[in-house]
C-alpha cells in the first residue's frame, strides 16, 4: 500500500493548540484547483490501484469547504483508479462518517496526541480521551481503518504519562498508531513556552527510551507502527526551533529497544532477518555474533530467547510501573 499525501495545511481550522503554528497557517492555504494539487500529487508518487490519497497537514475535516474537497478528491480518485483515501483529523471532528464512507474515505488518522486529559488540557487541544474512544469506535464500527496519533514530551507530560497513552490507545485496538515526541515550532505559544522557560523539551535521549518502550507495548499487542517521529518536510524541518529532532529518529528508538532485550537478558548471539540487523546490532554497535534468522532472539548461557516472549514480559513490568 502507497500513501499519495496532498497537503492542506491547518488552512481555515479553527483550533489552536499549543504546538500549531501560524506559517502551516499562512504558508499554503487551500489551493485554488484541487484537481491540480491532487494530480500532481498522484503523478509525482506514481500511484497505482493499491494507493491511497491521504488528505494531510491539519484537522482535515475542521477545514470550512471540507465536504466539497473530499467530494472532488473522490471523483478524481475513482477516475485514477486508487484504493481509496486517508484522512488526518481530530477526534472531535468525525461528526459525519456515512459522509466519509461515501465519498471514498477508507482510512482516518486520529490525532489523539495524549489519552491524559491533564496533557491535553495543557496543551489546549479541547478534547478529551474519552473523544478519542469514541471516534475510533464509531470509525470502527462503520469498517473504517483508525490510525492514532501519540506525541511525547508534551506540556505536563511524563514517561508514566506516555506508556499510560500508549496503554489506552492500544486497548482501542486501532488498525496502527504512529508516534513521535514534540518539536518546538516558530511562531507557536509552544515556543514561547519554551523561550519563557515555563517549557522545557524532552531532551533526544528521554524521547528515544521512552518511544522505544511503546513501540514494545504496541508490538506486543501486535499492533502495526506506520510512523516512529515526525513526517520531515523542509518547512517543518526549518522550523524547528528545540526539542528532540533527529533524521534518524525512528532507527534510534527502534534500535534502543533491540538494546534493551539484548542487556536484559545478557545475551552472547543475536539472531534476526539480515534487514534488520543494523537495528539490532549496527546502531547500538554491539560487539555480540549475528547470525541470520527469521525470528528475532538471543542465546544467553543454553537458552534461545524469542524477541516476542521477552516483550510480553517486559510489556508487564511497564505495566506495573504505570499502575
Amino acid at each position: 500500500m502507497k500513501i499519495i499525501p496532498v497537503f492542506f495545511p491547518n488552512a481555515g481550522c479553527k483550533h489552536r493548540c499549543v504546538f500549531c503554528n501560524e506559517w502551516m497557517a499562512t504558508m499554503k492555504t487551500v489551493p485554488r484547483s484541487v484537481e491540480e494539487e491532487v494530480m500532481n500529487a498522484c503523478k509525482l508518487y506514481h500511484a497505482d490501484k493499491d494507493s491511497e490519497i491521504g488528505l494531510y497537514g491539519g484537522t482535515f475535516t475542521a477545514i470550512e469547504n471540507w465536504r466539497d474537497i473530499l467530494k472532488t478528491v473522490h471523483d478524481l480518485a475513482l477516475k485514477i483508479g486508487v484504493k481509496g483515501i486517508r484522512i488526518s483529523t481530530r477526534p472531535d471532528e468525525i461528526n459525519d462518517v456515512d459522509f466519509l464512507i461515501e465519498n471514498g474515505v477508507i482510512h482516518v488518522e486520529i490525532g489523539a496526541q495524549s489519552m491524559v486529559d491533564r496533557v491535553l488540557e495543557a496543551s489546549k487541544r479541547n478534547h478529551t480521551a474519552k473523544d478519542v474512544a469514541i471516534a475510533a469506535k464509531r470509525l470502527k464500527e462503520a469498517g473504517i481503518k483508525v490510525s492514532i496519533h501519540l506525541m511525547t514530551g508534551l506540556p505536563e507530560d511524563s514517561k508514566k504519562d506516555d506508556l499510560f497513552s500508549a496503554f489506552e490507545v492500544a486497548k482501542l485496538r486501532p488498525d496502527s498508531v504512529r508516534i513521535h515526541p514534540t518539536l518546538v515550532l516558530k511562531n507557536t505559544e509552544l515556543e514561547k513556552f519554551f523561550l519563557s522557560k515555563t517549557y522545557r523539551p524532552q531532551t533526544l535521549d528521554d524521547a528515544v527510551d521512552v518511544v522505544s518502550d511503546m513501540i514494545t507495548i504496541f508490538k506486543n499487542d501486535k499492533i502495526q507502527i506506520e510512523r516512529i517521529g515526525m513526517y520531515q518536510d523542509r518547512e517543518t524541518i526549518l522550523n524547528v526551533v528545540a526539542g528532540p529532532y533527529h533524521p534518524a529518529f525512528g532507527e534510534m528508538a527502534l534500535s534502543a529497544m533491540y538494546k534493551k532485550f539484548i542487556d536484559s537478558t545478557g545475551a552472547v548471539k543475536v539472531c534476526g532477518p539480515k534487514n534488520l540487523r543494523s537495528q539490532i546490532i549496527g546502531r547500538n554497535k554491539a560487539k555480540i555474533p549475528f547470525e541470520e534468522n527469521n525470528d528475532v532472539c538471543v542465546i544467553a548461557g543454553d537458552q534461545r530467547i524469542y524477541f516476542n516472549d521477552w516483550a510480553g514480559l517486559y510489556v508487564s513490568k511497564l505495566r506495573e510501573l504505570i499502575g
